[in-house]
């Protein structure tokens, strides 16, 4: 069972603490300054490419490559030096991103010669351990179920906001892709539109079910299992396996055999 406690942070901020047992209702949310969060980003037009551009400069002053006694992600041990998370019994945490790329709050764009919106929308930040030390592929089952369980909790409540159009749950990992934190962490962020590759993703989806009468992640499933030896795992309930269009060597799927439409 899914145990969730919301908190406000000095700032302003939500915070949502998640567990398997029952979480107490004293713990007090944190944050590193009491000061209120200023971020107004925004979108520009790409009209070579046709999509949105988000506009966060704010997010040049984030937290960079803190040393382990100033890791902002680690539960609070210190007064004098607070961190996003209070000491406490719970298994991942989830909070407002402190360096939004999408707010609530925004409500301005400049004016362009291409049309440009208030960046609207959410960035959570999802802490998948109270460990600095572990990592997402380390954690026991019981954890990867219930991290499972906090994303689609996220998506649920996200998407149900009338100014969002597509949630997205994922893990940077590693100083390559841009990751300033080491602590094992993801994000979330919630778009007023839907980003490119899913549009087109959706698109074919929905062209391949009109056009066959069946899903097209099912049958791909299908002829992967049908082939065999790309398979990597075939469970009850869920399989894993390269497709044969992988564009990256390392790049495997995960799908869970009984059709879903969201998380």
């Amino acid at each position: 069972m899914l145990h969730r406690l919301d908190l406000r942070k000095p700032d302003g901020r939500a915070l949502f603490l998640y567990g398997r047992q029952s979480l107490a209702r004293d713990v007090r949310a944190t944050s590193p300054s009491p000061e209120p969060v200023e971020a107004a980003p925004h979108l520009r037009w790409h009209p070579v490419r046709g999509e949105w551009v988000a506009y966060a400069s704010h997010r040049q002053h984030r937290t960079f490559k803190p040393p382990p006694a100033f890791n902002p992600l680690a539960p609070m041990s210190d007064l004098a030096h607070p961190t996003e998370l209070p000491a406490g019994a719970y298994d991942v945490a989830v909070f407002e991103n402190l360096f939004p790329t999408l707010s609530p709050a925004a409500t301005a764009a400049p004016p362009l010669y291409v049309p440009t919106r208030p960046g609207v929308g959410a960035c959570e930040v999802v802490v998948f351990t109270q460990d600095p030390g572990g990592a997402l592929g380390r954690l026991p089952l019981w954890h990867l179920e219930l991290l499972l369980e906090v994303w689609a909790d996220r998506v649920r409540e996200l998407g149900a906001r009338p100014e969002i159009q597509y949630v997205m749950p994922f893990e940077n990992r590693g100083e390559e892709v841009g990751v300033t934190l080491h602590h094992p962490h993801g994000q979330i962020y919630a778009y007023p539109f839907v980003p490119p590759v899913p549009a087109r993703e959706h698109a074919e989806a929905r062209a391949f079910f009109e056009r066959e009468g069946r899903t097209l992640l099912s049958d791909v499933v299908g002829h992967e299992e049908a082939d065999g030896r790309r398979m990597l795992y075939a469970g009850p309930y869920a399989v894993a396996f390269v497709p044969a269009f992988a564009r990256y060597t390392y790049e495997v799927w995960i799908a869970p055999r009984r059709p879903a439409a969201t998380l």
